[in-house]
């Protein structure tokens, strides 16, 4: 389980959660790290088609919107991890529950590519 990598969209570009998932001995590919900062989300998901990375993103709709565009057209990626925000704020993802949520669906083998996956359901 251990080699695995993500690319965060901005929205979750974050020192914290960078912190967790490298912990894991995951590669963690950020924004920052590839000058792909105020890039547009389908920009975002090409790279990580190209590259083969799935995205963790919390801008949801968007993404879900592009997959569904992608999956119409017959275009490929490796994946969206989807993080929503709750109606009540005091059951927002931490960024620990997000490093849970993915080791879950690593555990259990989920595929990936192709794939707009919750990770809310993943907790």
């Amino acid at each position: 389980m251990s080699e695995f990598t993500i690319y965060l969209d901005e929205c979750l570009d974050r020192d914290q959660l960078i912190a967790l998932l490298r912990r894991e001995g995951w590669t963690v590919i950020s924004p920052r790290d590839v000058g792909s900062l105020k890039w547009k989300d389908e920009e975002h998901l090409e790279f990580c088609a190209q590259h083969g990375y799935p995205l963790l993103t919390r801008d949801a709709d968007d993404f879900f919107a592009l997959h569904q565009q992608w999956q119409s057209q017959g275009k490929q990626h490796a994946g969206i991890l989807a993080v929503y925000a709750e109606r009540d704020a005091s059951k927002h993802m931490s960024d620990h529950d997000i490093v849970r949520a993915i080791k879950n669906i690593l555990t259990f083998g989920i595929p990936i590519a192709n794939q707009f996956i919750v990770l809310n359901h993943w907790r």
